[in-house]
């Protein structure tokens, strides 16, 4: 294993510049963790926690957690979002926390949202586990002499902001959006303290997705298909595919094909108006089917308004006269 996480290292400078995003098996609700424009959508304050501990069994595999909630404020016309993200993925460490507005328009029988997010990333390396103790010569306080390595628990800190369109009416939703449209980069230190001999550059990431709400005539079920296609440089064309049965509006289940990459299926319940969970899990189809466990992934959704009701012409209350 150290064996492996050494080679890993070597590969840095090509990993920091490929597929960076997390993923969610059960995008469909999540859709402002890839798109900006969703905040302010819905005329309800929403609160989303996702938890997705992937490929169980290897040493290191990824592990993900996701809080992210959105407002509509009328005075601003649209809304505003956060977004905050902790990944870890074997000694690699990356939390960031992104801020979301979106200008809402009215457009026909929906609403054509487009957004902005700025966002904030600290990327670590965590712990010296991956280094073998018996390459290259040691250096005071142990550790290695040379300086294309990074040192353990260094970090960078990178800004960087995403783009969105989305739209919504209801029964169809879509969206196109990029991340790390800036594509800043962070140089960290190396194992003898000499600076920026390695690099974080975040790589743009694009995101077309969208669904479909079809109600079953005279029946209690309806079908929502829906799809997530991702794009980013120096990886592999990705897609997801998914169809969910949804029964009288509070039991679903579903199942989502990744292209080249694995099948989930998922079950949720709406347990009140308000709240509502879900849980998926992947089974691998790519050559990590036969090398560990799939992969589980829990979520739970809070919404609620807040409605003021119109002042009424020619009355007021004073606190004198009760």
């Amino acid at each position: 294993m150290r064996k492996f996480y050494f080679l890993l290292m070597l590969l840095l400078p090509l990993l920091a510049v490929s597929q960076q995003d997390v993923q969610f098996t059960q995008f469909m609700n999540n859709r402002l963790y890839y798109n900006p424009a969703v905040a302010g959508t819905g005329g309800a304050i929403c609160f989303t926690g996702f938890h997705r501990s992937q490929w169980v069994g290897f040493e290191g595999a990824p592990t993900t957690q996701n809080i992210n909630g959105n407002i509509p404020i009328r005075a601003l016309g649209g809304g505003l979002g956060f977004s905050i993200v902790n990944d870890q993925i074997g000694f690699f460490s990356n939390v960031s926390l992104e801020l979301n507005y979106a200008y809402q328009i009215q457009l026909e029988e929906g609403t054509l949202g487009i957004g902005v997010g700025l966002a904030l990333m600290n990327r670590t390396l965590n712990n010296a586990e991956w280094i073998p103790s018996d390459i290259g010569s040691a250096v005071p306080g142990g550790g290695l002499s040379d300086v294309a390595l990074a040192a353990s628990d260094a970090n960078g800190v990178i800004f960087d902001a995403d783009f969105g369109v989305y739209y919504t009416s209801q029964n169809i939703w879509a969206g196109v959006s990029t991340t790390r449209v800036i594509e800043n980069r962070t140089s960290i230190d190396s194992e003898v303290g000499d600076p920026a001999s390695t690099f974080f550059r975040n790589a743009r990431h694009y995101y077309v997705m969208g669904g479909y709400n079809w109600a079953i005539p005279g029946t209690n079920w309806e079908l929502q298909p829906a799809t997530l296609i991702k794009l980013a440089p120096g990886s592999a064309f990705t897609a997801d595919i998914n169809i969910t049965g949804v029964y009288n509006k509070k039991i679903w289940g579903g199942v989502t094909y990744r292209i080249q990459d694995a099948i989930g299926t998922m079950v949720g319940y709406q347990f009140t108006p308000a709240f509502r969970a879900g849980y998926s899990y992947d089974i691998a189809t790519s050559e990590l089917s036969g090398q560990g466990g799939g992969s589980h992934e829990i979520f739970a959704q809070y919404c609620f308004k807040i409605e003021i009701p119109p002042r009424e012409k020619g009355s007021y209350k004073n606190p004198r006269f009760l």
